[in-house]
C-alpha cells in the first residue's frame, strides 16, 4: 500500500481529518533583510485552503549567531506570528522541540483557513538584521486537512 494511499484512506475514511504539516530547512541567509531589524521568507509549500493550522514547532541545528537576541515569529501576511501563538521562538541556540500553538485573534486554538496561505517566517533582532551571520533550524507548521493531499515533497528532519 503506498503512503497516498494510506493518507487517502485516512483522510477520507470515517475516521476524519488527517494531521499534515508543511516543514522546510531554513539557513539565516535564505532570510530577506527588511532593511532594518528584521529578515523574512515564504516557506515554499503553502497550506491549503479547508485547513485548521494547530501551531508550529521549531528545531534549531545551529543557533542564529551575530544578534543574541534573535527571535522567530511563524505567521502569515498580515498576522506575522498567527502560528506562533502571538509569541516568539528563541533561535539563538540550538534547542528541539520549541513548540507554540496558533491563534485565532486573541484566543489561542486553531486557525481556519478558507483558502491556501503562505507560511511567512519573521527574524527579528536587537540589531539590524545584516548582524545574524550563521543559523540553521527547521520549521513545521501542523494542521489538520479537510482535503486529500497524495504528495508530500521537500527536505525533513533527517536532512539537518
Amino acid at each position: 500500500m503506498s503512503v497516498g494511499n494510506v493518507n487517502f484512506e485516512l483522510e477520507n475514511s470515517f475516521v476524519g481529518m488527517g494531521i499534515r504539516k508543511v516543514s522546510q530547512i531554513v539557513n539565516y541567509d535564505d532570510f530577506t533583510d527588511g532593511g532594518s531589524t528584521t529578515g523574512t521568507l515564504t516557506m515554499t509549500k503553502q497550506i491549503p485552503a479547508g485547513s485548521f493550522v494547530l501551531g508550529s514547532k521549531v528545531t534549531v541545528k545551529d543557533g542564529f549567531t551575530g544578534d543574541t537576541t534573535a527571535t522567530l515569529k511563524i505567521g502569515k501576511s498580515g498576522d506575522d506570528d498567527a502560528y506562533s501563538g502571538g509569541t516568539t521562538h528563541n533561535i539563538v541556540s540550538a534547542a528541539s522541540n520549541l513548540v507554540k500553538a496558533a491563534k485565532a485573534g486573541t484566543d489561542l486554538g486553531p486557525v481556519a483557513e478558507g483558502s491556501a496561505v503562505d507560511v511567512v517566517l519573521t527574524v527579528t533582532g536587537a540589531s539590524d538584521f545584516t548582524s545574524i551571520s550563521a543559523g540553521r533550524m527547521l520549521v513545521e507548521v501542523f494542521y489538520l486537512s479537510t482535503n486529500v493531499e497524495l504528495t508530500d515533497s521537500g527536505r525533513n528532519k533527517s536532512d539537518l
